[in-house]
């Protein structure tokens, strides 16, 4: 009787699309991404706040002649302005990436979809709320450039999502 269990449970694996060794890498580290990405929206709603006093302190300072400092104080303005749209798109499109990540964990096509959306989702919002000048810029440069990378990454492996 063990001997038909033991073949049961063959034929159960065997029916089960195998899942490719690059999904499964490519799913953990977007499970453990996920999770960073969801404490730094956190982290960074609330360090905005601390970074705004230190930022208004240093712009009275004298001794800035190419207007650094102004140009600073007016990105850190436009990132406390945005910090609770930031924080609910950050929130909102880690947990898009995890739900995506787990739909492809699973092989299922549809997880590749949700996935992009929320990759791309915070990379686009960057520039509109990212504050503007040239560390903002690059900022949203770096992050499009990343989320397409892993897009990418997503995307040699569609052949397998069902």
């Amino acid at each position: 009787m063990e001997n038909n269990h033991f073949t049961e449970n063959q034929l159960l694996e065997e029916q089960q699309p195998k899942r490719p060794q690059f999904i499964t890498v490519l799913c953990i580290l977007t499970f453990i991404g996920s999770g960073l990405s969801f404490l730094g929206a956190i982290w960074g709603y609330f360090s905005i706040k601390a970074s705004q006093t230190l930022l208004e302190n240093m712009g009275n300072a004298e001794g800035d002649p190419y207007g650094m400092m102004n140009g600073m104080q007016e990105t850190m303005i436009k990132a406390v302005e945005n910090a609770v749209p930031n924080l609910i798109i950050g929130i909102l499109s880690a947990s898009l990436c995890l739900y995506g990540a787990i739909q492809m964990w699973k092989l299922k096509k549809m997880g590749f979809f949700i996935y992009s959306f929320g990759e791309l989702t915070p990379a686009i919002t960057g520039f509109f709320l990212g504050g503007g000048g040239l560390i903002g810029g690059i900022g949203a440069v770096l992050s499009i450039l990343f989320a397409i990378v892993w897009i990418v990454l997503y995307a040699v492996n569609f052949k397998h999502l069902k």
